[in-house]
């Protein structure tokens, strides 16, 4: 299990002091936030951690690599948002074609 990030006071101070102590830390804790995530989800956050990493390594600078990370995070929020609508979707057409053949079937007891 890993160690509670530290408030932001003690992380600035960090930078300031060893900047490389605060990007081992950074490296460290998500190695831990994917190491003890579910299974089955590992190799997804495998493969988000490797493209997070890619982004960081081409940024000119910090505030350009947490853009690009703000950027990947809102197109991931708009996948979940386009999925859940499509969810909704389906479940509405399924309730829809029950309450249909439920309909139909009673209207077919009466008639009988």
């Amino acid at each position: 299990m890993h160690s509670p990030l530290p408030d932001f006071d003690e992380l600035a101070a960090l930078h300031r002091r060893d900047p490389a102590a605060l990007e081992a830390l950074r490296r460290n804790m998500l190695r831990d936030a994917v190491d003890e995530a579910p299974a089955q989800h590992r190799a997804a956050l495998e493969q988000l951690l490797e493209k997070i990493e890619a982004t960081r390594a081409t940024a000119g600078t910090p505030m350009e690599a947490a853009a690009a990370a703000f950027r990947m995070m809102q197109e991931s929020v708009v996948r979940l948002h386009d999925g859940w609508e499509q969810a909704l979707e389906a479940v509405a057409g399924l309730q829809t074609t029950l309450v249909i053949e439920r309909l139909q079937r009673n209207a077919a007891l009466r008639a009988a």
